[in-house]
């Protein structure tokens, strides 16, 4: 004999609107935070010199998107003072 599993509870999606992608250089920010995080937590120092480099590169690709954009006038993340 053969049963369906008719559990229609798997089918019920999420009706929270996706999230925005991070405008300017929010992205490479992010990324440097986490390669910053990784860095500050290594044990091996060779490695936590690497993560360092990482990081101060994507904090640079941030600055200059977000640089590059305000000279442009084109809308951005809002920059504090």
């Amino acid at each position: 004999m053969v049963t369906a599993n008719n559990d229609t509870s798997a089918a019920v999606t999420s009706t929270a609107p996706a999230p925005l992608p991070r405008s300017g250089g929010a992205w490479a920010r992010d990324l440097g935070d986490q390669y910053s995080k990784i860095a500050r937590t290594s044990t091996n120092p060779q490695q936590a010199e690497v993560n360092a480099s990482e990081a101060r590169t994507y904090y640079d690709i941030a600055e200059r998107i977000d640089r590059a954009m305000s000279d442009i006038g084109q809308p951005g993340e809002e920059r504090k003072p």
